[in-house]
């Protein structure tokens, strides 16, 4: 995956490659990432490069921001903006660059993750992934296919497009799954995937699937509102996006 930073700021730069890879480490993904102090020297980059993701600084000397997308636009249009800004003074004149997001700076490490998972569901080449060890062979399990896992005595039940049964500690899954908000554990032993779970009643989750959980007694409440919060920052972020 290939990404361009433009911004006149090089501390901007470098916490937010450093972001970049952790992020990438994290899932799987190779990245390589260009900096660019101005929108003049993007552009002329652009006419011989593609890129995936361009963060790009509203603020600029010389070509600002969004004069800057204006023109990446023409020379590029499918590349993912998301536009990095000190205020939220000029986001309106930004829309018609449809943009991905609005990140304010400082960066925030986690709404800067949170934006770049949610990238990564409409990049289905680019979705993050986790190896699932069966016997001799070893198997890519997407995060957006993956339903449910439950502990089985030594080994794991992954539900996936298929069922999965592997000789791999539950907690070892549920550490790798904890960065992405789709994941929650409703009970000791049993992780979810939000968004195949039907609804959460009479302490009963029901999966999509048919499938059903019992949910922690005593995280009930707290469940629930993990779930209709989740929704919720799902349909907003959809309608942000229209």
């Amino acid at each position: 995956m290939r990404i361009a930073i433009v911004d006149d700021e090089k501390a901007v730069h470098i916490s937010l490659e450093k972001a970049l890879k952790i992020w990438a480490d994290k899932n799987r993904l190779d990245i390589a990432c260009d900096y660019f102090p101005n929108g003049g020297e993007f552009l002329s980059a652009l006419r011989g490069k593609q890129y995936d993701i361009v963060f790009m600084d509203i603020y600029m000397d010389g070509s600002d921001g969004i004069q800057t997308a204006v023109r990446m636009r023409q020379i590029s249009p499918g590349c993912c903006l998301i536009f990095l800004t000190s205020s939220e003074e000029h986001m309106m004149q930004a829309f018609p660059c449809h943009a991905f997001d609005y990140l304010l700076k400082p960066l925030d490490e986690a709404r800067l993750t949170q934006t770049l998972s949610d990238l990564l569901r409409i990049m289905p080449d680019k979705q993050p992934y986790f190896d699932l060890p069966l016997g001799k062979q070893t198997i890519h399990v997407l995060y957006s296919h993956l339903q449910y896992i439950s502990a089985d005595s030594n080994y794991c039940i992954v539900q996936a497009q298929e069922q999965y049964r592997c000789r791999m500690p539950f907690h070892k899954l549920k550490t790798l799954l904890a960065d992405d908000e789709r994941f929650c554990a409703i009970n000791r032993g049993i992780l979810v995937n939000l968004d195949y779970v039907d609804d959460m009643e009479d302490y009963t989750c029901r999966m999509k699937n048919g499938i059903s959980f019992p949910i922690n007694t005593k995280k009930k409440t707290e469940l629930k509102q993990a779930l209709i919060t989740y929704r919720f920052n799902i349909r907003r972020k959809r309608l942000s996006r229209r």
